[in-house]
């Protein structure tokens, strides 16, 4: 999931790009230093307020969960502040570094033994009813994990959902399968922020990490997108997030231009090497991992898989049999009592005086903060 988590931030060429570069890769700063998004967290944060999303009591509860991580206590506020759903983890790009030739996605954990993840799809009733729960308290539902939110028939419907009940959303997507008829039907709705990935220019370029999808097609939906955003003035974010790899590089340019003229935000990110290209590209960059440390997701994020698993962090939705907190049942579940029951109580605790490396799906875990992962 990407709503906040980490990325690294080096000097852009355009005044669209306002994201980050790999040092490694365009080196004009001798040492990289980490990117919070703020230029972007800032805009995100003005618009929810100028859409009545924010309130005072949000802002409490995300003071009381930062203290409640600094201060390593094993209860933290009544809510998060984040709340993550998978809403459905299909996907129809088939990038090499997530999924198989088949589609499958990856398990990352190396203990696994069924080789991927299972798939399916949450009922728009639990997303809903999970926003409902938390709507006084949470600032933003972010309405994708590990799948394309297009796919999802209901995204309107649960984004539409959210905007009543005052709580901001975004959702990031490969931008393939936008048409009039549903980016109209989620700029109606309210939609926040949007981030389209891309990982180069052209069609050669772009189908080396994208196996299923036509570059000129997905130019045509980012057009497409923008100028409905303009022409209904809506004021939705609009991000294109563009994968930086070592063959894609000399396109950054070309896609700084292209954002320019369609007045859209540029993010580069570095690209995860994973599914064929490892032999060709650098490995992401990463600091030592912070093994000591205790991670802030555990005070300030909610994650619900699709089959109403809730999850310590965004990451447990591809590492296989994920120990959850509880699992939400429609009309029964309180989400608020199991942010702080005795599952979550102890998983904190065990983090913070253990640190990461005494958890597995935490101890290889480069992420400090609650940003863009990348």
């Amino acid at each position: 999931m990407d709503f906040p988590m980490k990325t690294l931030e080096t000097e852009t060429t355009s005044n669209a790009a306002i994201g980050t570069n790999p040092a490694a890769l365009i080196p004009r700063r001798n040492k990289p230093k980490r990117n919070k998004y703020r230029f972007v967290t800032l805009r995100l944060f003005l618009r929810a307020l100028s859409k009545g999303k924010i309130s005072l009591r949000k802002l409490v509860n995300v003071a009381w969960c930062t203290i409640g991580y600094h201060l390593n206590l094993t209860k933290s506020a009544p809510s998060p502040f984040i709340l993550s759903l998978e809403l459905w983890n299909e996907c129809n790009a088939g990038c090499l570094f997530c999924r198989d030739k088949k589609g499958r996605i990856y398990d990352i954990n190396p203990q696994s033994t069924g080789g991927s993840i299972s798939k399916g799809k949450m009922p728009s009733e639990t997303a809903i009813d999970i926003i409902k729960q938390l709507k006084d308290d949470v600032l933003i539902a972010v309405l994708y994990t590990n799948g394309e939110p297009l796919l999802y028939k209901d995204l309107a419907k649960v984004t539409q959902a959210a905007t009543d009940h005052k709580v901001a959303t975004m959702i990031a997507s490969n931008g393939l399968l936008f048409t009039e008829e549903n980016a109209k039907a989620i700029l109606d709705a309210g939609i926040d922020f949007i981030k389209i990935q891309l990982s180069g220019f052209t069609q050669d370029i772009y189908s080396i990490q994208i196996r299923y999808g036509e570059i000129e097609h997905l130019k045509e939906n980012i057009r497409m997108l923008a100028r409905l955003n303009k022409e209904g003035n809506y004021k939705t974010l609009i991000l294109v997030d563009f994968i930086l790899y070592n063959y894609n590089r000399h396109q950054v340019d070309l896609v700084s231009q292209f954002c320019d003229e369609l007045n859209v935000m540029m993010n580069i990110r570095p690209g995860n090497p994973k599914g064929g290209l490892e032999d060709k590209e650098p490995a992401l960059p990463h600091d030592p991992l912070p093994l000591k440390i205790s991670c802030d997701w555990l005070w300030k994020g909610m994650q619900v898989n699709w089959n109403g698993e809730i999850l310590q962090c965004c990451e447990a939705v591809v590492w296989g049999n994920a120990p959850a907190y509880d699992t939400f049942k429609l009309g029964h579940t309180d989400v608020k009592r199991v942010w702080n029951g005795q599952a979550a109580m102890n998983l904190r605790k065990r983090i913070s005086t253990k640190g990461r490396g005494d958890i597995p799906l935490c101890a290889k875990c480069t992420r400090q903060g609650v940003c863009f992962k990348w």
